[in-house]
């Protein structure tokens, strides 16, 4: 259970930080706020997906 809790919050913060940095260097339409929050989003679902389906798909326990 420590290891799933530790690999969503590591998926969560880097994908988070790295959506949010993408688009802030590529796209500067986005207030700050926004970017914020596509980045939490972004980072949520994909933090969800490395813990939960990513074992699935690889068969991994």
């Amino acid at each position: 259970m420590k290891l799933k809790i530790r690999t969503f919050i590591i998926a969560f913060i880097f994908n988070a930080i790295m959506f949010s940095l993408i688009h802030y260097l590529v796209d500067n339409s986005h207030s700050l706020s926004q970017l914020i929050k596509m980045g939490l989003f972004f980072g949520l679902s994909m933090g969800l997906f490395y813990t939960f389906l990513m074992p699935l798909i690889t068969n991994k326990k």
